[in-house]
């Protein structure tokens, strides 16, 4: 038996780890496929064939409304906020208030962060920049890809003065990048992320062990060693 799984791009490394144990002990094959939360909205809504999403919150009610999503099925996972990324090596700028943070931004000649439309991380960036007057500014420097580690792996290979921003999950995913902290304490937004049985799954029960099984204290150590916290 196959479980396929829709997941969160923020939860891609820890899933990477995972997974084999779960299919030694169960004799199941685990099939993840990982995206921007808004992107895997929009395959679930056009009919994609899975088990179970890891998405967040807010997109689980959207795919409850359209009754895409099974009913009290839904497990917490963790939660983990966004950070601040430069290329392995490069000069760690000071990020540690709100004054620092926009600072480093400004001087910055690339930025990076994931797509907005559908990232969560990507999104949240650019209302920080917003906040902190600087919007116009940072969008004339951004370099946008489809998720947070794409994002982390691009500038990787930037030869610029170039900083990184996404959830401190992705940055730590990407070896060639170094997480330089997160956002200071006042930006900083943490999102949740959970599990969730799709409505037309052949597997339930299959699918709802794997959920079990990403809350066992192994694997919630894994969460946390990738910079989440307790989702309660």
């Amino acid at each position: 038996m196959e479980l396929y799984i829709l997941a969160a791009g923020a939860t891609e490394s820890i899933l990477m780890d995972v997974v084999g144990t779960f299919e030694e002990e169960s004799g199941l094959t685990v099939r993840p496929a990982y995206a921007p939360v808004g992107a895997l909205r929009d395959r679930i809504y056009a009919g994609e064939p899975a088990d179970l999403a890891i998405v967040t919150p807010a997109i689980i009610e959207q795919l409850q409304a359209r009754g895409l999503v099974r009913p009290g099925t839904t497990v917490p996972l963790g939660k983990v906020g966004g950070g601040i990324a430069v290329r392995k090596g490069a000069p760690h700028p000071a990020v540690g208030t709100s004054g620092e943070l926009k600072q480093a931004l400004l001087d910055a000649t690339e930025i990076y962060h994931a797509d907005p439309k559908i990232a969560t991380a990507g999104a949240y960036f650019l209302r920080v920049a917003d906040r902190l007057g600087i919007g116009d500014e940072v969008r004339k420097k951004v370099r946008e890809a489809g998720g947070g580690k794409a994002s982390m792996q691009q500038m990787a290979k930037s030869t610029a003065n170039a900083i990184g921003l996404t959830q401190i999950s992705e940055i730590l995913s990407v070896p060639e990048v170094s997480l330089v902290g997160p956002y200071p304490a006042g930006l900083q937004e943490m999102t949740t992320y959970a599990g969730v049985l799709l409505e037309r799954t052949p597997h339930p029960e299959a699918a709802q062990a794997f959920l079990g099984y990403l809350t066992s204290p192994p694997v919630q150590a894994r969460f946390k060693q990738a910079g989440y916290e307790p989702a309660g």
